[in-house]
């Protein structure tokens, strides 16, 4: 088994530094959007596990922008 790049927690603790710190966006964790936040990180997390030569804070950026599109 190929050992992991990252995992959902690092990826779900960047997205809430990325929204909160450096866009300074304020987030409402009810369930749903708490549901939201970790099925985006997993997803980041497995596309960035699954796929050589992708920059992780990249990815994570774009999932970030993903969830600021739905709110």
């Amino acid at each position: 088994m190929a050992k992991s790049r990252i995992r959902q927690q690092e990826t779900l603790s960047f997205l809430f530094t990325y929204l909160l710190v450096e866009h300074s966006r304020e987030i409402n964790l009810d369930k749903i959007s708490l549901f939201k936040l970790t099925r985006l990180a997993q997803d980041a997390a497995n596309r960035i596990n699954e796929e050589d030569g992708l920059i992780p804070h990249e990815i994570i950026e774009l999932v970030a922008a993903e969830f600021a599109e739905d709110e």
